[in-house]
């Protein structure tokens, strides 16, 4: 189960952000997620806050399978390989 973690060090679950961009990289063992969010406090836009996370690849599809089926959607599917393309390929070993 996720929290939020409180601005001020804490876990609070009246704590709300809107995420406003991440990023990531791969790293030794997985992938280093880097999450950019801000939140307003009686009307005032804060500051945006950034928080580095290192998740392992299994994570990471966890997580991109959660956020699929949430929004509903599905991967697109891989282009087809078209028939010259096959036979070069083929041809050529590669």
């Amino acid at each position: 189960m996720a929290t939020s973690l409180d601005p001020r060090g804490g876990h609070g679950p009246d704590d709300f952000g809107v995420l406003v961009g991440w990023s990531h990289a791969p790293f030794q063992r997985g992938i280093q997620l880097k999450v950019q969010s801000t939140c307003s406090e009686g009307g005032e836009v804060r500051d945006i806050a950034a928080r580095s996370y290192l998740m392992t690849r299994n994570q990471a599809l966890i997580l991109a399978k959660y956020l699929l089926d949430a929004t509903g959607q599905d991967l697109p599917e891989r282009p087809r390989e078209g028939h010259i393309r096959r036979l070069f390929r083929r041809l050529t070993g590669g």
